[in-house]
């Protein structure tokens, strides 16, 4: 029987990851983010999200995909049923939850 492996948000950048200071404040205006350094961004903010707002076992697994798939976790996806443009800041599970009561 295989045990499901443990979730560890720092998984989701590369284990040797360092965020290029000395390219950065040369240029700060024309730095161009690696995806590297928005994975590693994304994976701290999901640590800080995570911390921050309650949810359920099944938000967390549905925000963990959207992270992975190389979103912020305050990103807000695409509704199905609402159009949101325009409105006042929506996040992932904001959104989410939103369908799922139109559902």
């Amino acid at each position: 029987m295989a045990k499901n492996k443990v979730f560890n948000v720092h998984d989701l950048y590369p284990a040797d990851y360092c965020f290029d200071y000395k390219s950065f404040y040369a240029d700060p205006e024309g730095y161009v983010f690696t995806p590297e350094d928005i994975a590693y961004s994304n994976a701290m903010e999901l640590e800080r999200y995570e911390q921050e707002v309650p949810m359920a076992y099944y938000e967390k697994t549905l925000l963990r995909k959207w992270v992975i798939a190389g979103h912020s976790p305050r990103e807000m996806p695409p509704s199905r049923y609402l159009c949101l443009m325009g409105s006042e800041p929506y996040d992932f599970l904001d959104v989410h939850r939103m369908d799922k009561e139109i559902r």
